[in-house]
């Protein structure tokens, strides 16, 4: 396994188990953290390779490629909620991914759409919105912002995220009198508190596009669920070892979405949710 998040290592874990494997007498799970340095995951991906697991568990897009350049022919799966797998070439086709890596990984469009009319609810007469952006890892989150936002009536800016200039950049969007709207990558989630904190600060209604963001005190975010994919994760896992290829097991979704709304952050901002909205929210914070 390549993943930082224990409590989700111990979800995937769970999940062998729930297959059927007795872990310490079936097989052994090997976890490895990240390094502070540009090649993040290499070195893990490349002890994995020289320890000739059966197959890597890959928990985000940086780890996955790290996999995939280290071990090319070691099975893989990932769970990997900000890019698009064929884009990425880390597939040929969602059915038929054809090389030695499947795994989860988000349809942005419908998750947009959701998003964007969950805001537009929330927040029926903003229209200028400023998108939070991380460079190549949220490209493709962003082309499908742009299209789900005009549908609902949002005029889309964006701002590119710079480490440790959180404050700067939402004064920014405040002083535009603008909505925010955080996308999703391990940079924007690590600052996802200061963001949201400093949103509030200013009065400024934002959003996320992982669930944390609303956690962290933002007004609202829709996201993947990571332990339910996770879980899922443990099934494709499940399949390999007993003998599927990963070239054969089609790329999947997450299998759950959650709308998370932060009622307190509400009320500093002074927006009343709507019922409706409320009723369909999988969780309110209060």
């Amino acid at each position: 396994m390549l993943t930082e998040h224990a409590p989700l290592a111990a979800i995937f874990a769970q999940g062998l188990i729930d297959a059927g494997w007795d872990i310490g007498y079936d097989l052994a799970i090997i976890r490895r953290t990240g390094e502070a340095t540009g090649d993040r995951w290499g070195a893990a991906a490349r002890e994995l390779r020289a320890q000739a697991v059966d197959v890597i568990l890959a928990g985000d897009h940086e780890a996955a490629r790290a996999a995939r350049a280290t071990a090319d022919v070691t099975p893989i799966v990932a769970v990997d909620v900000e890019h698009d797998p064929i884009l990425s070439g880390f597939a040929r086709t969602l059915a038929r991914p054809g090389g030695n890596l499947t795994g989860l990984f988000c349809d942005f469009g419908d998750a947009m759409s959701q998003l964007m009319r969950a805001l537009r609810e929330a927040l029926p007469t903003l229209r200028p919105l400023v998108a939070l952006t991380d460079g190549e890892t949220t490209q493709v989150q962003l082309h499908a912002l742009r299209e789900a936002a005009v549908a609902v009536g949002f005029d889309v800016d964006t701002l590119a995220w710079v480490t440790g200039q959180a404050d700067g950049l939402v004064d920014r969007v405040a002083a535009s009198r603008a909505g925010l709207l955080v996308l999703s990558s391990p940079g924007l989630a690590a600052d996802a508190a200061r963001l949201a904190k400093r949103a509030a600060r200013r009065k400024v209604p934002s959003a996320g596009a992982f669930i944390r963001y609303a956690q962290a005190g933002g007004l609202l975010a829709r996201g993947p669920s990571l332990p339910d994919a996770f879980r899922r994760a443990a099934a494709m896992v499940d399949r390999v070892l007993r003998g599927a290829r990963a070239a054969d097991i089609p790329i999947e979704r997450p299998p759950r979405f959650e709308l998370v709304l932060n009622a307190k952050a509400a009320a500093t901002l002074e927006v009343m949710l709507p019922a409706n909205l409320v009723s369909n929210a999988d969780y309110v914070l209060r």
